[in-house]
């Protein structure tokens, strides 16, 4: 029985998946996907700052779940509930269906504006891991959108608080006042980093180039940690085949994931627009809704395109282009409190999102410890190059010293051999002395002196 090592596994996985693609398979993978130019509108539909509902069963289940429920934070919208509106699915220019891989660009530039790919996950078993995964963060995690439908939580690095921000990993939902929750905490963001890793490098072998290269620029610009959960570590473990399998990353093409990701349950949000860190959202809707119908739809409102939802799902846009989800057919879960609404049909969507908050420069710049931790990388790096440095010089000092005994050596063997070979005749000496080499003399000489 062949033992594999973790090395050897992981190489295989990374073949298997397709981690470390090359630029010209990139590049075949797309040339199959269908590009669609569409004019931006002049105005977004759905209309912004409304939620837009899937179906009027939507419509009424929500306005009847919202009434009489305050707001979680009264910031939001000023205090108040946004209107929900039906929607008119004949104004959009374009619905993608659930087997529709499409690329679309803007018909003046030619940019690209939105990117979905099907059946993105090479693995089922896979895709079923990450969408536990998901549900383990969303459970121990704190919900960030609290008076949005559905649950949208961080995972990796987080900004901190609004009153001291702060680069920091991601807060659970309670206090880590026993070893056992420690350690479940520690576990839960190595599945999540691992996750985000195998999720990553699957994106950076599929996704158009200038997706990656802005999350990639945006990070070495601005001295972002990758997400290595404060471990100063560049390796993530994840289960792939019933096994964990650990990835270096580096000289194999692997990358560690962005800093921030977020994971979201059924989670719906009105028509809006961000201003992030970076020019792109990339989100992997693991599991999605078989049945289409009932809402839970996202849209990207600028260019009026609606996405029919699909397990397996990758799509890529900019966050500064109008965007939302339609409100879902719906019902209270059992815990009775917002953020566990549920389907009636028994669906649920859940996947993950890479996102860069804009707030997380301002945050860097008061993380001293990334700044110590670099401190320390350098320090440690010119300790090895001294070592480094000593080491070739007491080789190099060894091996001139030989190369000079040698040469010593090879003159005195040398000179004896000539004065064995020649003979002189001494002559009186005037003002300067003078010799003269008599090849037919039989004399020897010890030494060339005279």
């Amino acid at each position: 029985m062949t033992i594999r090592t973790n090395t050897e596994t992981s190489a295989r996985v990374i073949e298997d998946l397709g981690l470390n693609w090359t630029s010209a398979q990139r590049d075949d993978y797309l040339s199959k996907v269908k590009v669609v130019d569409l004019p931006k509108l002049d105005e977004p539909y759905p209309i912004n700052d409304y939620f837009s509902a899937g179906t009027p069963k939507a419509k009424r289940e929500w306005e009847e779940y919202w009434r009489g429920k305050p707001l979680k934070d009264p910031r939001y919208n000023h205090g108040l509930r946004r209107e929900i509106l039906d929607l008119d699915y004949s104004r959009f220019l374009y619905i993608i269906q659930q087997d529709e891989s499409v690329i679309f660009r803007d018909a003046a530039t030619k940019e690209i504006v939105l990117v979905v790919l099907r059946n993105f996950i090479p693995s089922e078993e896979l895709r079923k891991t990450m969408v536990d995964t998901c549900r383990e963060i969303i459970k121990y995690r704190r919900d960030d959108r609290r008076d949005d439908p559905g649950m949208l939580v961080h995972f990796g690095y987080t900004c901190g608080s609004r009153h001291t921000p702060q680069i920091q990993l991601a807060a659970c939902r309670g206090k880590l006042d026993t070893k056992k929750k420690q350690e479940r905490e520690d576990n839960l963001n190595c599945k999540a980093q691992g996750m985000a890793g195998v999720m990553w490098n699957l994106m950076k072998s599929r996704l158009p180039p200038e997706t990656i290269a802005d999350y990639n620029d945006t990070i070495r610009k601005n001295e972002f940690p990758r997400m290595d959960m404060m471990r100063d570590d560049k390796t993530f473990t994840f289960k792939v085949g019933g096994e964990d399998v650990t990835f270096e990353t580096g000289e194999n093409g692997l990358e560690l994931p962005p800093p921030s990701g977020l994971s979201a349950i059924n989670y719906a949000r009105y028509t809006h627009k961000e201003v992030n860190g970076n020019n792109w959202i990339i989100a992997c809707t693991c599991n999605a809704p078989e049945d289409p119908t009932k809402g839970g739809n996202f849209y990207l409102a600028s260019y009026g395109i609606m996405m029919l939802p699909a397990s397996n799902t990758v799509s890529a846009w900019h966050p500064g282009d109008h965007h939302g989800t339609t409100l879902y057919e719906m019902m209270e879960g059992k815990e009775r409190r917002a953020g566990f609404e549920v389907r009636p049909d028994g669906g649920f969507n859940t996947g993950l999102v890479f996102e860069i908050s804009r707030a997380l420069k301002g945050a860097r710049k008061r993380s001293t410890w990334l700044d110590d931790r670099k401190n320390s990388r350098i320090s440690n790096r010119h300790r090895e190059l001294e070592t480094e440095s000593i080491r070739r010089s007491s080789a190099s000092h060894h091996g001139s010293k030989r190369e000079r005994d040698a040469s010593s050596a090879k003159d005195q063997t040398g000179r004896s051999k000539r004065m064995r070979s020649r003979k002189y005749n001494l002559r009186a000496r005037n003002n300067k002395p003078q010799y003269k080499m008599d090849s037919s003399s039989e004399s020897e000489y010890e030494s060339d002196s005279c």
